[in-house]
């Protein structure tokens, strides 16, 4: 069973690292679910059960992988990175996406927050189709560099 794992885990790190940019939550749930279920048929189906195992977590990742890219959806990643490049670079970013479409804003200049870090308020409007919105969000920037946004203010609409 610690076998079984270890294939699964080892499968799923190699399929989520050949994307081109940071591998989704989706795309990471979706190959490691995909990898575990396709082991499981490919040890239960194959002659010999090590090679059904790799052969079957193998295709089973990127089934998950795929599976786990449509769910996220293209859109919503766009607006994500795109919060994010404006908070980091301090000018507005838009991005489309099949028929969506969107543009964040920052709303003056980066300030401390009472911890220190480095802080920007942003404007966030976006078309996804039938929902639109507008809201003001403020991203932060944690000790490992990495931006977060920590402080969601509703559209007025909604």
């Amino acid at each position: 069973m610690a076998r079984k794992g270890m294939v699964v885990t080892v499968v799923a790190l190699m399929v989520a690292g050949c994307s081109s940019t940071a591998p989704t939550n989706g795309q990471i749930y979706g190959t490691a679910g995909g990898a575990a279920v396709g082991a499981g048929i490919g040890r239960a189906v194959a002659a010999t059960a090590t090679q059904g195992t790799w052969v079957g977590a193998l295709g089973g990742a990127l089934v998950g992988y795929a599976a786990g890219s449509y769910v996220d959806g293209a859109s919503e990643e766009k607006h994500a990175r795109a919060t994010i490049a404006a908070a980091e670079d301090g000018e507005a970013v838009s991005w489309t996406e099949g028929g969506d479409r969107g543009l964040v804003s920052p709303l003056g200049a980066q300030y401390a927050d009472r911890s220190g870090r480095p802080c920007r308020n942003l404007k966030q409007d976006a078309d996804f189709g039938e929902q639109k919105f507008m809201r003001d969000v403020t991203a932060c920037q944690a000790k490992d560099g990495t931006w977060v946004v920590t402080e969601y203010r509703p559209d007025p609409a909604d």
